[in-house]
């Protein structure tokens, strides 16, 4: 690419952005509401619906996000070795196939719960555990997965950021000075 890139398109840093708060705020959500509520509670298939709405949005936004990192230029790799330049794009290719997934095996787990006409079609009640579903187990594996990846993306910007000093987050920044 070409070095008068500084940043990435406005586009790809709000995307960024945007799929970071709501992929955090679909774990925090999916943790410490819906698993922790009892299936038969009364507000569950609402919130369960939400809980589908967004991942299907999420997966939306992370293919649209892909597109735009495919057309649109962007800065040249950050400087270091080509191990860790390799590292950096595993772990980039890491996030994208592990959001997929995630969602993919969600709507397995919706699909084996009859969950589209419980909570669309107003037919049915929903199973009295999604523990007894191997594709809730899969969900959860890689949703821990892709926690572990964002992790270490975070430690890897921060030291770019901070340790190393090469202002990478100006990158993925709207409101960066050249």
């Amino acid at each position: 690419m070409s070095s008068e890139v500084k940043r990435y398109h406005p586009v790809l840093i709000t995307l960024h952005w945007l799929l970071a708060v709501a992929i955090l705020g679909m774990y925090a959500f999916g943790s410490f509401v819906l698993d922790d509520m009892h299936n038969s509670a009364p507000g569950k298939p609402g919130l369960l619906s939400l809980h589908l709405i967004v991942g299907v949005a999420i997966l939306v936004l992370t293919v649209v996000r892909l597109i735009v990192r495919v057309r649109t230029p962007r800065p040249d790799p950050v400087p270091g070795s080509r191990s860790a330049q390799k590292a950096a794009t595993a772990l980039q290719h890491s996030m994208y196939t592990l959001t997929v997934l995630i969602v993919v095996s969600g709507l397995t787990l919706a699909l084996s719960a009859h969950l589209f006409s419980i909570l669309y079609g107003h037919s049915g009640t929903l199973p009295k555990d999604f523990e007894d579903f191997t594709s809730h187990d899969i969900h959860g594996w890689l949703v821990n997965g892709l926690l572990i990846v964002v992790a270490l993306h975070v430690a890897a910007a921060l030291k770019h950021q901070f340790k190393l000093k090469n202002n990478i987050m100006s990158r993925m920044s709207l409101f960066a000075k050249d």
